[in-house]
This record gives structure tokens, C-alpha cells and sequence, in this order.
């Protein structure tokens, strides 16, 4: 893949991230990295990981606490500071944080933390992370816009573009986004001046697309995985049905990748995902497989290892036919005796919907196996199993229409899906369960659907087939 290089970030550690880590450790750690990057490039690092953290606050909120915490390492890492230097600041800020006219963002969730005190307070501080929906694209400028901003303020610009640029991109490594950020104010500067350049920008669009088009990929997954509550099970279904795997093969192909995106998401440096993404790619194309795969799977696995992950991800599905699940589900399902029978029946539940998106599929999983689980934990599981039967086939039927709903919203123009739509919802509440049911389509039947966004439309759509008789 072209235009990878990242910029490799130092092991940075920001106190109110990582504080169990130990007082002297944090502070060890911050001041090599101060030291290894300079103070500049070091405030850069502490605006994108905040951003990230706090991407419902205003750019003067997140640039306050960046200066907070940039002082405080430039403060404290001096050779004649004292040794509680970095311990009592951190504290200071954390108070300042819990303060009534507090200038940093305002956190869901702070007040609790702010009961606390000490180290408790900041751990507490530390982990608290915004779930609210994403925020929409960055919209791209024009060159004449770019190059206004840009030679009105070169430093105000840069800073501006990172904090814009990161609260859009906050489930993936900071050192990704800064090295995006840095690649789009290189060509601001060489393409503004001294006048601007329409050809060389589009020359740095180009070289910069490749890149651009991985750091999609990656945020949608990142995004997946930290907002999607059965995720693992959406992807055992996703890679099962895409490759035409049984459910051992894709439960050991999804918990692979499940396992890597876990572990290197929210990690700031990249060189974390990038060495998991690399080796998942090698037990993707696995050579004792391989034959048995398609001709473009075959394809995608002779590029290098991030371009075939992006071009399998742009593989079209299709439909097979996996072995019926069972109905009337059987108590089977909860015995010792019968492993992963809960999984083993999500995926058979799931596989055969090749047109649905992952957190419209992951969703409605979700639904099924929290249903199934508490019947497994009752007292009388068979009875349990019994009284929510209907219920369950009446969520698997909702899953075939979701999936029939995305393949026509495919096939067909806008006007057409929503005449058929409004043919098919009768009754009291017509109207707006036509439009739950179009704005599903619009937002989540594409692959890269955002998590948070389409939870939230695939659970008002069932929250209205509930409703109905």
C-alpha cells in the first residue's frame, strides 16, 4: 500500500489515561517522550488524543486541557523540578476538571468521578469514554477555502484541521490520525503559495488516497468494535457467509481479528495494528485454503497485506443456504456438553443474510442471544425456551426482511424502495414506521455503516415490529 508511513509515536503516556500505571512511571514515560519529540510535536500528540477523548467539547475547551497538559510535562520534566512535581499538577488538573466554571469539556459521566478523590478521582477521569453517535465526515474544502485559512493562520490552521480531524476519528490510533493530519498541511503548504496550485493539488489528493482509503476501513472496524456489543458473533456470521466457512473455521477467523482490533484500537502508536492487521492478513490467505476460495478472494490475497484486507472487505457476499437453525430451539443449546451451542446457533442464524450491514446484523444477534441466555440461566429452561419460541422466529423473520429490505434498497432507486416500503407497513403508525424502516436503508445497508448510528435505527425498526400484532 502506497503512502502508509505513519508517524511512530514515542511510548507517550498521558497521566489521566494511563494513572494505574504508577506516579513515577507516568511521569517517566512523558518525559521521554517529551524528550524524544520536542515540545511542539508533543502538544500535536496530547490535542489528537484529546480530541479523541472528548470529541463532544469545543476546540477552545480541548485546546485548554492540551495546554494544561503540555505545561505540566514541560514544568515537570526539567532536571531541577521536584520529584511530586508531575503528581501534584496532574491532581491540580483533575481538581480543575471537577470545577464549577471548569474551562476543559464537559464528560457524560464526570460528576461521579467528581465524588471521588486522589488517585481515585483520576482513574475515574481516566476512564471515561464518550459513546455518543459519530460525528459526521469532515467535509473536504475547497482548495481556494484551504489555502484562505491556511495563509491567514498557518499554526491556528494545523491545530484546527487535528482537533477537526480527530473527534471524527476517535476509536483508532492517535499516530494515524496525526500522520492524516500532517499529510493534508503538507499540501497546504506547498500548494498555497505562492499562489495556489489546482494541480498540485491534485497530485497530493492522489498520492494521499490509498492512505485515505485504509484510514476509512480502519475506522469502521475500530468503530465497530468498540461500540458493538456482539461483535465477535456479527463477524463469525460475516466471514462464514463471505468465504463460505463452517462455524469452526469462521469463529477462529473472527476471534483472530476480534482479538487484534481489541488489543491495538485505542492504542495511540500504530505499529500495534499495523503488525495485527499484517498477520491476520497471513491466516486470511492462508495457502492450505486458498484453492478452495474464490478467484477475486485468490486475487486480493496475492496484493500486500493492508491492500488485501481492504479489497477483501470490498468482496460482494452472496447468499447460501446453511443448515436450518433450529425450531423449536432446543435446551440443547445450554448443556456443558453441547460447546458454543449459543454461537453455533447465532451463526447458523446469521450466515445465510448476505446484504445486511455488520451492525445491523450484529444488532438484531445481540437481541437473539441475550433472549436465548437468560432462558439458559432460568430455572426451567425448556419452559423458558418454549414462552419466547415465538419470539425468536418472529426476530429471525425481522432478519430476513432487514436483509431483503438492504438487497432491493441495492437493486433499486430511492423513490422505488420507499413506494414498496409504504405497500408493505399498513395499519396504525404507518407513517413513521415507513420512515424508521427508510432511514435503516439509507444509513446502514452499506458494509461501513457507523456502529452507534445504526443500533440505534435497527432498534427503533424492532422496537416497531414489536409493537405489532
Amino acid at each position: 500500500m502506497r503512502n502508509t508511513a505513519v508517524i511512530l509515536i514515542p511510548a507517550l503516556i498521558i497521566p489521566t489515561l494511563l494513572a494505574d500505571k504508577g506516579k513515577n512511571y507516568a511521569k517517566e514515560n512523558v518525559c521521554q517522550g517529551l524528550k524524544d519529540i520536542g515540545i511542539e510535536k508533543f502538544k500535536e500528540i496530547v490535542t489528537v488524543l484529546y480530541s479523541q477523548k472528548f470529541p463532544n467539547g469545543t476546540f477552545q475547551e480541548v485546546s485548554c486541557v492540551a495546554d494544561e497538559m503540555t505545561k505540566l510535562a514541560e514544568k515537570c520534566c526539567k532536571d531541577d523540578a521536584s520529584p511530586d512535581c508531575y503528581d501534584k499538577g496532574a491532581t491540580e488538573i483533575s481538581e480543575k476538571s471537577c470545577g464549577k466554571d471548569s474551562p476543559f469539556p464537559k464528560h457524560p459521566g464526570i460528576e461521579q468521578c467528581c465524588t471521588l478523590l486522589g488517585q481515585e478521582r483520576k482513574l475515574c477521569l481516566a476512564s471515561l469514554r464518550y459513546t455518543a453517535d459519530e460525528l459526521p465526515s469532515l467535509t473536504e474544502p475547497t482548495n481556494e477555502e484551504i489555502c484562505t485559512k491556511y495563509t491567514k493562520d498557518e499554526k491556528d490552521y494545523s491545530v484546527r484541521y487535528v482537533y477537526e480531524f480527530a473527534r471524527r476519528h476517535r476509536n483508532i490510533p492517535a499516530g494515524f490520525v496525526l500522520n492524516a493530519t500532517q499529510n493534508h498541511v503538507r499540501m497546504a503548504e506547498r500548494c498555497c503559495r505562492p499562489a495556489i496550485k489546482n494541480s498540485c493539488f491534485l497530485q497530493e489528493r492522489l498520492q494521499m488516497r490509498s492512505s485515505n482509503i485504509f484510514l476509512k476501513f480502519l475506522s469502521n472496524v475500530c468503530n465497530n468494535q468498540v461500540n458493538l456489543k456482539s461483535f465477535k458473533f456479527g463477524l463469525s456470521a460475516y466471514y462464514g457467509n463471505l468465504l463460505g466457512l463452517s462455524f469452526e473455521e469462521a469463529s477462529a477467523m473472527s476471534g483472530r481479528f476480534h482479538y487484534g482490533l481489541e488489543k491495538c484500537c485505542l492504542k495511540p502508536q500504530p505499529e500495534c495494528i499495523i503488525e495485527e492487521l499484517t498477520s491476520f492478513q497471513k491466516v486470511l490467505c492462508d495457502e492450505s485454503n486458498l484453492n478452495a476460495m474464490s478467484e477475486d478472494f485468490q486475487k486480493c490475497c496475492k496484493k500486500p497485506a493492508l491492500d488485501t484486507l481492504l479489497c477483501v472487505d470490498d468482496l460482494k457476499r452472496q447468499p447460501r443456504q446453511s443448515p436450518d437453525v433450529a425450531n423449536p430451539v432446543s435446551s440443547k443449546l445450554c448443556e456443558e456438553a453441547q460447546p458454543h451451542g449459543i454461537d453455533r446457533y447465532l451463526f447458523l442464524t446469521g450466515v445465510n443474510h448476505a446484504s445486511i450491514s455488520l451492525p445491523v446484523l450484529t444488532t438484531v444477534l445481540d437481541r437473539i442471544k441475550n433472549t436465548v441466555t437468560a432462558c439458559c440461566s432460568s430455572a426451567d429452561i425448556t419452559t423458558c425456551l418454549t414462552e419466547k419460541e415465538s419470539k425468536l422466529k418472529k426476530t429471525q423473520a425481522l432478519l430476513s426482511k432487514l436483509d431483503d429490505t438492504c438487497s432491493r434498497y441495492f437493486r433499486l432507486d430511492l423513490p422505488a424502495v420507499k413506494t414498496l416500503m409504504q405497500k408493505e407497513v399498513q395499519g396504525e403508525g404507518g407513517e413513521k414506521r415507513t420512515q424508521a424502516w427508510l432511514d435503516l436503508a439509507i444509513s446502514c445497508c452499506s458494509q461501513r455503516s457507523p456502529a452507534q448510528l445504526c443500533q440505534k435505527l435497527t432498534e427503533d425498526v424492532i422496537k416497531y415490529d414489536d409493537d405489532t400484532v
